[in-house]
């Protein structure tokens, strides 16, 4: 790789970092500013773009695990990492979403590589899916529903599912309108519930004992991952949703690095559908494919290892440090910051954009997931916010 181009590599994973650990901040955000220094980047934008998203990812980890507070790819895991961080086990749960996360590239790039050498046609088989996407979503949600046997599962479901078609479906959507939902449904309750906790418990800084079943994991993640690149409107967090209730993972460790892994490889098959079926399935995908430069896919694969590996280190000493200085200071009001931050980032971000509209649908999701904390129903459920459109727009295209 040229010297120029690792260059900018580094200066993404700088910039990803930053905007991995503050709650509200999309790398979608950062895509539309850095468009004014393009000019300056030249070819190496592409590779700053990869350095930022895929280090983005990796850190974001920080602010899920410790503060309960995700983004829109990580917020079907967000509870269970919470939970190893209110056992002692933060670190834990730090390395195995890091971990997940970078066998679910090492796991992409060799499907890639698999693609390429049987020259496979997956765009005739897009065509050929995409009518049936409706009824296979709305399936899986009606079976997945009916076996949690559980009466409030139902109602959040509907609630959510209701409140996204309102919010999402042919209405004006921005990326605050996700950062409003996803931030007041998932990160604001556990914050608000945060605030009975004086300090964090005593972390051990440890590394789980491997197990082979990691590797399981992380390959059905990938899956998922993969064929989000299917699916026109459908997110990693639909996708980490569905897979978490196929591949029904009993063990809280195998969760997280399953999660890891969808995140990641969702990422990086989305800037490789590009390649395989001629659209982008992410902000930064598509800022690629609008810049017309001609890249080649293999050209790519080593910056993303070298910005993953980089990225997985980082996570781990920066973590570390953090989770250390947490320790000392009072957890009630860095909870009590994170609530007034992340409030913030809503207004700020969409005070040019609707600005009373996104607050209201900022305090419809709270008050939606207060009721699902409260009522000990998985956050998964809430998924449905984005399912229920997602399912209106296929039958309507």
């Amino acid at each position: 790789m040229p010297i120029n181009n690792l260059f900018f590599l580094f200066l993404g994973i700088i910039c990803g970092t930053f905007t991995g650990l503050f709650p509200g901040v999309h790398p979608n955000n950062i895509v539309a500013l850095s468009f004014l220094f393009i000019p300056y980047f030249e070819s190496g934008y592409v590779f700053f773009l990869i350095g930022m998203v895929v280090a983005h990812y990796f850190i974001n980890y920080v602010p899920t695990v410790f503060l309960g507070v995700p983004d829109d790819e990580t917020a079907t895991a967000v509870f269970p990492m919470h939970r190893l961080t209110l056992r002692g086990l933060g670190y834990e749960a730090v390395f195995l979403s890091g971990f997940g996360a970078f066998l679910g590239i090492v796991s992409s790039i060799f499907v890639i590589f698999v693609i390429s050498f049987l020259n496979l046609d997956f765009y005739r088989f897009y065509s050929f899916l995409k009518s049936y996407l409706p009824f296979i979503l709305a399936l899986v949600l009606f079976i997945i529903v009916i076996f949690s046997r559980s009466y409030w599962a139902l109602v959040i479901t509907l609630l959510s599912g209701i409140f996204g078609v309102i919010t999402l479906y042919k209405n004006p959507s921005f990326n605050c309108t996700l950062t409003a939902i996803f931030t007041g449904m998932f990160g604001i309750p556990i914050l608000i519930n945060n605030l009975k906790t004086a300090r964090i418990p005593h972390q051990i800084i440890t590394f789980p004992d491997f197990k082979l079943s990691f590797l399981k994991s992380a390959f059905f993640g990938s899956v998922g991952g993969f064929l989000r690149i299917f699916l026109p409107g459908v997110g990693g967090a639909q996708v980490n949703y569905f897979l978490s209730k196929l591949i029904r993972e009993t063990d809280i460790r195998n969760f997280i690095v399953s999660q890891g892994s969808i995140t990641l490889a969702n990422e990086v098959f989305s800037i490789f559908a590009l390649f395989l079926i001629g659209t982008g399935r992410s902000g930064v995908a598509k800022a690629i494919k609008n810049l017309n430069i001609d890249v080649d896919l293999f050209q790519l694969i080593p910056s993303i290892i070298i910005a993953s590996s980089i990225s997985f280190v980082v996570l781990l000493y920066l973590s570390k440090f953090i989770l250390l200085k947490m320790q000392k200071i009072n957890f009630k009001k860095i909870s009590i910051f994170f609530i007034f931050f992340c409030t913030f980032v809503v207004v700020i971000s969409s005070i040019n954009n609707h600005l009373f509209y996104h607050l209201t649908i900022y305090l419809t999701a709270i008050s939606i997931g207060i009721l699902c904390l409260k009522t000990k129903t998985p956050f998964s459920y809430m998924m449905s916010v984005l399912i229920f459109p997602t399912i209106l727009y296929f039958l309507s295209s």
